[in-house]
């Protein structure tokens, strides 16, 4: 309830208060074994094959298949593509691999992951990271072929000015990959904030029955990452960050009543 109400009437309070979690988990040596920060997706309770990954990326199974989904519905092929709020990089390094854009520029509000980032893939051709904030990108106009956002919107002050920029360094007939999740009552909101984005909606889609089933899935994982990582005193806090509950973490995980959605929208 307590995060409800900050999202609800303090945004600029809890954003600040998510970003000191995220700038923590980022202090910490956290290695190989947190490369995604999404809550994950699965569509094989559907009927759905799910992808093949090399025996190394298994562990990352259902954060890397939402950047699968988000990434799998465009042509790839000579794009330069920017993804916002890039986190510890395993996303972008995924869709370098697999769909193998021209080039691939991560922009993170957190100097540490950009760092981690700038190390970990030092090897990655086309593939590079910049520190940056999502509502005051500093690219030119028309730069980019495809931009891409996961699951970190929510947590932006100012998202009109967020859209503004996507609008802005787009290329003319640029692609728009999203997906992130509104609270129930928010979600007419947030629906009609993107159709004031001037861009064409492709495709959009309710994807939160596959993240709850990806999230209980996953729960140990995400459960022995928490109790590995941070300190006791501070688990509880940690556990709701991972979609788990608090004082119960083996419980089925959770989003809040809150929905999550995918989109694609197109510059007309």
């Amino acid at each position: 309830m307590l995060n409800k109400l900050l999202f609800h009437h303090f945004p600029n309070i809890k954003s600040w208060l998510t970003r000191l979690q995220y700038e923590f988990l980022s202090t910490l040596n956290l290695k190989k074994d947190v490369l995604f920060m999404n809550f994950g997706y699965t569509a094989h309770q559907q009927g759905n094959e799910t992808i093949p990954l090399d025996p190394e990326d298994e562990i990352h199974r259902y954060p890397l298949q939402l950047y699968h989904h988000v990434a799998k519905d465009i042509d790839w092929e000579n794009a330069e593509a920017l993804e916002v709020s890039s986190g510890r990089g395993g996303g972008a390094h995924f869709i370098m691999r697999q769909f193998k854009p021209k080039s691939y520029t991560g922009v993170d509000f957190s100097t540490r992951a950009i760092e981690f980032c700038r190390q970990h893939y030092n090897n990655v051709e086309g593939l590079k990271f910049h520190h940056g904030n999502a509502e005051a990108l500093t690219f030119a106009d028309n730069s980019f072929d495809v931009v891409v956002n996961v699951e970190a919107s929510l947590y932006y002050p100012n998202i009109t000015k967020f859209y503004e920029h996507v609008r802005r360094v787009l290329k003319p007939d640029g692609y728009f990959l999203y997906t992130d999740l509104r609270y129930e009552e928010k979600v007419a909101i947030w629906h009609a904030q993107l159709k004031n984005m001037g861009l064409k909606l492709i495709k959009e889609e309710d994807i939160t029955n596959n993240v709850l089933k990806a999230m209980e899935l996953d729960r140990e994982r995400r459960k022995h990452l928490v109790d590995k990582y941070v300190p006791a005193i501070l688990r509880k806090q940690f556990y709701h960050f991972a979609g788990l509950t608090p004082n119960s973490p083996n419980a089925r995980p959770h989003l809040e009543n809150r929905r999550y959605w995918y989109f694609v929208l197109q510059k007309t």
